[in-house]
Parts: structure tokens; sequence; C-alpha cells
């Protein structure tokens, strides 16, 4: 006989079971832990016990059918491994085992329909002994939180447990069943409730935890981290965000990103803030100007975010300071635009190729056209030319053995060679290189430069050809220099001859002045660094100067008209020139002008130039004339004059008149 109770009962724990288990569900679904798919399964059979026992205590008659202690098991197989997982238990073997043991004794006594106290007995002290153990693993775990919750869960695992073992004995007196079911539902709905407790006190410590670290990342991470909203004003930076603004954490929230952006940069953060509204994530570089007025650069990964409608909210950026490598970039590009302006004004080549035997060029500067004619192109990876094709196939092989024995002896190397621009031209090269080599000490290019050697060679071989011309100079200066003697005792002679007759005084003055026209012709000839024929003007302008302090005339008394071209002569010639010319002056100032008055204009002219194949020489003065009968001191002076003009292959013209005297010396121009 059941109590009226009962059945009300059972009905009114119904509905609890619906709920937790939907409950279960939902949270399954949202956290997707194996506990709570566990305890939804659980409550399945604890709502299927319920319609079990509704049939029972209703009388209908297919309760017989009805599997209940299994459903039982089951129910207390579910919430056991539940509370498992939840704890972080494994379900060991000897659980496994008594479980499967009771299992199969529950479907055994489903089957048979026994339902003797003692036969179903076992079942029961398994379900009521492994909530007791839920119990106190409840209290005992350190794997929960220290908790109210947690302990009154454990509780009522223990006491459900010792109401479970109970259950056999109660069946002696159904008179007491609905409290049974009273209390057993009780328990049920408590355990569910505690159960959720637990959990959300778990996913709350869990949470708080989760936000702790993202809090510990965020204030210790080394990259800035900067939220605006759609305003762009600023709802959050971390510590290192602030540091990189130069303002504190409070100053930055509600500062709108334009704060930082200077005008000129403005039309481009409008760009960026356009794709953030339009889903586009971006990672770039950008530079903020500092409350101080320093700027700063920001390696910025910047995200847009979106409600849950999809409406724009905002941007997160993850920003890190960039302004030092943006300064060592901005210095090294200075370095090597330097470096770059510095290789391109080179007046050479700086190269650097591979050591084979087409020197194939990985770098070759743009002096590379000055010298060879050829773009740096052509030679860049052998594209259009090799290099080694440019070089004198007679210094091939040198270059290279050079180069291979430097490599060896792990030296720099110096190499001179020949090579041929592109119009066909061939160039001298210098070039001075060595070898790059790996951390291991392998071969892995050569560097250096070439230069344009041409000039340089000219100037040693005109070296050369100098230092052969002096030789043959100083050879010929001793040959001259012993002719010079031999002409100054001729003349010494000649004139000893006419010593008796002249005046000694005038004698030696006109010797000297003899001598010093041959001084002067050798120092014109050869007083300078460089050789040359062209002496007659300078020789005459001194010559002249020195006749006139010889005869005591001032330079004001006489005007001396000089048109004298620098013709080449042979040196043969030049002392021949120049003692008839020492002649043809002195008898000018020795007779032309003796009748004039001191006031009276006195002009001398001499001429040097050229008229087809002759050399003229004239020698012009508006004195009284020359006389045809000379005396016999000048007589030595003309026959002079005669002799060496013959040496010369030339003649001698005389055009005087009343307005003065003009004499012409004419000889070839090959003599």
């Amino acid at each position: 006989m059941t109590h009226p109770w009962l059945l009300p009962t059972i009905i009114a724990a119904t509905p609890s079971a619906f709920f937790l288990i939907f409950i279960y569900l939902y949270l399954y679904k949202k956290e997707g832990q194996k506990a709570l798919l566990a305890w939804s399964i659980c409550w399945i059979f604890h709502l299927l016990g319920y319609l079990g026992n509704i049939m029972n205590v209703g009388g209908a008659d297919s309760y017989k059918y009805f599997p209940a202690f299994s459903i039982d098991f089951l129910r207390a197989l579910f919430q056991f491994l539940g509370c498992l997982y939840f704890l972080n238990k494994s379900f060991s073997r000897p659980f496994q085992i008594l479980f499967s043991l009771a299992g199969l004794w529950a479907l055994f006594l489903d089957i048979e329909k026994i339902r003797d106290a003692y036969m179903i007995w076992p079942i029961y002290i398994l379900i009521g002994g492994s909530q007791i153990y839920t119990g106190i693993i409840f209290l005992r775990t350190n794997n929960l939180i220290p908790s109210l919750g947690k302990i009154i869960a454990g509780w009522i695992f223990i006491l459900w447990g010792l109401h479970v073992l109970n259950y056999p004995f109660l069946r002696f007196h159904p008179e007491f069943g609905f409290i049974g079911y009273f209390i057993a539902g009780l328990f049920r709905f408590a355990s569910a409730i505690v159960i959720l407790l637990v959990f959300f006190e778990e996913t709350k410590a869990e949470l708080s935890k989760t936000e702790g670290n993202y809090k510990k990342i965020v204030d210790t991470t080394l990259e800035g981290i900067w939220l605006i909203n759609k305003e762009n004003e600023t709802t959050f930076v971390n510590s290192k965000m602030a540091e990189f603004l130069g303002m504190s954490e409070k100053e930055l929230i509600g500062k709108n990103l334009y704060d930082f952006v200077t005008p000129d940069a403005t039309d481009t953060v409008n760009k960026r803030i356009e794709e953030r509204k339009q889903g586009k994530a971006e990672v770039h570089d950008f530079y903020f100007r500092r409350p101080d007025g320093e700027s700063v650069w920001l390696l910025m990964s910047a995200n847009p975010i979106f409600d849950s409608q999809g409406n724009y909210e905002g941007a997160l950026a993850m920003c890190t300071d960039i302004t030092y490598y943006k300064k060592t970039e901005n210095a090294l590009k200075e370095s090597e635009r330097q470096l770059s302006t510095l290789i391109r004004n080179l007046p050479g080549i700086a190269y650097r190729c591979a050591y084979d035997q087409d020197w194939t060029m990985e770098f070759i500067s743009e002096g590379c056209f000055e010298l060879t004619g050829y773009s740096p192109s052509d030679f860049v990876s052998n594209r259009t030319i090799t290099y080694a094709e440019i070089m004198h196939p007679e210094d091939t092989e040198r270059v290279f053995q050079e180069v291979t024995e430097a490599i060896g002896k792990n030296l720099p190397y110096q190499l001179l060679y020949r090579i041929y621009k592109r119009s066909g031209e061939m160039r001298w090269a210098f070039e001075q290189g060595s070898a790059v080599k790996g951390e291991n000490g392998e071969l892995i290019a050569l560097e250096g430069f070439i230069a344009d050697f041409t000039q340089v060679k000219l100037a040693e071989e005109i070296m050369a050809n100098s230092l052969h011309e002096k030789d043959i100079l100083l050879k010929e200066v001793h040959h001259r220099v012993k002719n010079y003697l031999q002409v100054l005792s001729s003349l010494l002679s000649i004139q000893l001859e006419q010593v008796e007759a002249s005046n000694p005084t005038q004698v030696l003055t006109e010797s000297q002045n003899r001598i010093l026209s041959m001084a002067y012709v050798h120092e014109s000839l050869y007083g300078k660094h460089r050789i040359s024929d062209e002496f007659f003007p300078e020789f005459v302008s001194r010559l002249v100067d020195s006749l006139l302090k010889s005869f005591g005339h001032r330079k004001e008394e006489i005007q001396i008209f000089l048109n004298c071209e620098s013709l080449p002569i042979k040196q043969n010639s030049a002392i021949p020139i120049g003692l008839i010319l020492n002649e043809l002056v002195t008898n000018v100032l020795k007779h032309a002008f003796s009748f004039k008055k001191h006031s009276e204009e006195k002009i001398l002219k001499i001429s040097f130039y050229k008229d087809g194949n002759w050399i003229h020489l004239d020698v012009t003065d508006n004195g009284k004339g020359k006389s045809p009968n000379p005396k016999s001191e000048d007589s030595m002076g003309l026959e002079l004059v005669d002799l060496l003009t013959k040496q010369l292959k030339g003649s001698v013209m005389d055009l005087s008149s009343e307005q003065g005297t003009v004499t012409r010396i004419r000889f070839p121009a090959s003599y």
C-alpha cells in the first residue's frame, strides 16, 4: 500500500529533471566540457526513473517491463563520471570492474523481474558508495578553489550516499516510501544545483585567473596596445603604449587619435580608418607626434572591431616602437646614398665579381661606361659581354695567374693590363682588389677597383723619351761646346790679325759681344726644362739689351721695334744666326746714328719671319746709310756675316738709302 502523497511528490519532481537536462546541455554547448555532457545524460536517466516510478505508483500494467535497476545504475554511473571529469580524476580500473559487474547484475535483475531486497542491495551499495566517495573527493580535492559551494557539494553527496544505502531496507516499510522519494528527490535536485554552483565558481575563478593572466600579459608585454572607438577616441591603452606616446594611461583615455597625428599625415590616417571600417586589417609603420614635440615611429598591427550585428565599433592596434630602427634605417639609407654617389663619381670601376675565367660581374659601378664604353648591365651576369672578352688576349692568362697567386697567399692583388673599349680603342687599366671569404674560409667573390691607367702609361713613355732625349742632348751639348770653343778660337785668331791696326779695347769688346751672343743662343736653346728650337724672340731681346749697354746707349735714346716670329729652326743654324745678328746690330750701334743729334729720332728694327720656303732676317735703321768703302776695322764683321750666311746656304742683301740701311739675310727654311 502506497502513501497518497507519494505520487504527487514524484510528479512534482519531474519538471526539475527537464529543467536540469536543458541547463546542462546548454552549458555543454557553450563550454564543451565532458562533465556537463555526462551530467546531462545522468538527468535523462533521472527523468526516465521518475516516469517509471509514476507508472509504478499509478498502477500501470506496463511497469513490469520497465528496467528500474538498470536506469538507477546508469544514472549513478554518469553522475559519477561527470564528477570525476569535473574533478580531473580518472575512472580507474577497479571502478571499471565494479561498475561493469553492477551493471550486469542490474540488467539481470530487470530481465528476471527480481524484486528481493537482498538481491538488489549490492547495486545500491555501489551507488551509495560511489556518491559517498564523490563527496569525499569534493571535500579533499585541491583541483577546486576553496569555497562554500565545494563543501556543500561534498556533504550533499555523502548524505545522499548514506540515504541510498538505506534504500533496500526501506522497501520492507512501503508506508514510509513517500519520505524516501521526497528525500531522494531533494538530494538529486540539491546535488544538481550545488554542482552548477561549484561549476560557476570554478568558471568565475578561471575567468578571473585568465583575466589576471591577460592583464599581466598586457601590462608586461613589450608591445603597446591601443584601443579606439568609432569616434577615434582612446578607450584603452596599456602602460607600454602610454610610454610610447609620452603620457600616462589616465591622460590618454578619451584622447583622439588625431591629437597625435601631424597635419601632413591626416589624409593617410583618414584612408586607413576607412579601411578599418571596411574590415581590412593591416600591418604598417607610422609616426606620431608626442606632446613633448618628439616623434615616435611605431610598427602597428591594426585590426577592426565589430559588434554582433556587424557594426564598426573601433579598432585595436598592437604597436612596437621602431624609432631607433627608423633612425638607423635612415642613417643606413643616407650612408648608402653617399656610398652610391661616391662610387658613381669615382673615376673608375668599383666591382664585385666571381672568381672564374670570365670574371662574371655581380656588381659593377657606372664608371665602367667611361672606361669601357659598355653600360653596367652589359657585364652583370655576362648578360651582353664578359669582362674577360674586353681584355687584351696577351694579358688574360697572366692576369688570372696573378690573381690566383694572390688569393693563395691571402694577399690583395695589383694588376696592370690592357683592355679594348667598345669603340676598339685600347686603354691601360690598373686594378687592385682582394678576395671575399666566408666564415669557413670559402671564397665567395672578388671585390676591387679598376682605374684608367692610360695617361700614366703615356706619361711614363714621355718621361722615358725625355730621358732619352736628355741623354742625347747632353752628348750634343758636349759636342757643341767643343765646336763653340773652336769657333771662339777662330774668331780670336782673326781678330788678332787686326789688333795692331785697331783699338785693343774695341777688339776685346767686340770679342766679348760675340761670346755673349753665343752664350745667349746656348742659354735660349738649353736653359728650359724642355728643349725648344723656337728660341729667337727671346734671344733677340736679350742680345739687343746687352749690346745697348756695351756701346753705352740707353733704351730711351733708340726706339727698338722687334717683329720676330717663333719659327722652328735647326739647332745647327742657331749659332750662325746669332752671330750674324750680333754683327749687324753692332754695326748699326757703332755707325748708323753717329751723325744724329741727341734729340733726333733713332730707330732700330729687327724682323725675323718666314716667306715661302725662305726665312728672312732684316735689320733696319734710320741712320746715314752704309758707306761704300767700309773701314778696315769693320771689314771683319762684314766678312764674318758673309761667311756665316754662306754656311746657312743663304745670301746677304743691302738695301741702303738716304733714310737708312736695311740688311736682309735670307736662307732656306729647311736648313
